[in-house]
């Protein structure tokens, strides 16, 4: 399965990531690569525990960048 993450540099320098489809996965790492492997066990842990209470476990069908101008 695959999920989209969103990444940000917060201003203290960690790193911060969330997944729109899966609103409890949050992480952070001190480092882009940490922050990455910590989103992933985060979303699996979340999965399994929906799986767990037999409730949904969202797919996603697809994602598109927008590119807006401000």
């Amino acid at each position: 399965m695959q999920y989209t993450a969103i990444i940000r540099k917060a201003p203290d320098g960690f790193y911060i990531a969330s997944c729109p489809l899966i609103p409890e996965a949050h992480a952070q790492g001190e480092t882009y690569e940490e922050c990455l492997a910590n989103i992933k066990e985060a979303l699996e842990l979340c999965l399994e525990y929906r799986r767990e209470r037999g409730e949904e476990v969202p797919e996603e069908t697809s994602t598109q960048r927008v590119t807006i101008t401000v």
